[in-house]
């Protein structure tokens, strides 16, 4: 991979990943990170430990000033970690494929109901039909 490409890979990737860092959905990338990280740092705590202290200045400091410098250290984390393995791309682009399917919308079938108030009280029912809601 020659550094064009690795910057066109690099730089989506990061603000991805960036973006997880600040949702509850972090845990679980970040184990796979790590995993990945680990894989040319050697030792998966120093890898762990410099995702978290980079989550924690995101955190810390969300102003869009601060949040580019994070995503230009997660760049640089990206970059290295690909020059240092080239291997290491196929499990990021897993890692990124199923963060972006985690945050698309989901599809789901229309569900219909309708729910009546009756004397404070709820009765509620599931139908086909508009979602209605109607006092009584």
């Amino acid at each position: 991979m020659n550094e064009l490409e690795l910057a066109q890979f690099a730089a989506p990737a990061a603000q991805t990943l960036l973006a997880t860092m600040l949702t509850d959905g972090w845990n679980a990338a970040k184990g796979r990170l790590i995993h990945i990280f680990s894989r040319t740092e050697g030792d998966p705590q120093t890898a762990g430990q410099s995702l978290d202290e980079l989550r924690q200045r995101a955190i810390a400091n969300n102003s869009p000033e601060a949040l580019e410098q994070r995503r230009s250290e997660v760049f640089a984390l990206l970059c290295t970690a690909i020059s240092r393995d080239p291997g290491a791309i196929a499990p990021l682009k897993e890692l990124l494929r199923d963060l972006e399917d985690s945050s698309a919308p989901v599809k789901a079938r229309e569900i219909h109901q309708s729910a009546t108030v009756q004397d404070n009280g709820v009765n509620f029912q599931q139908i086909s039909g508009i979602q209605n809601y109607r006092k009584s």
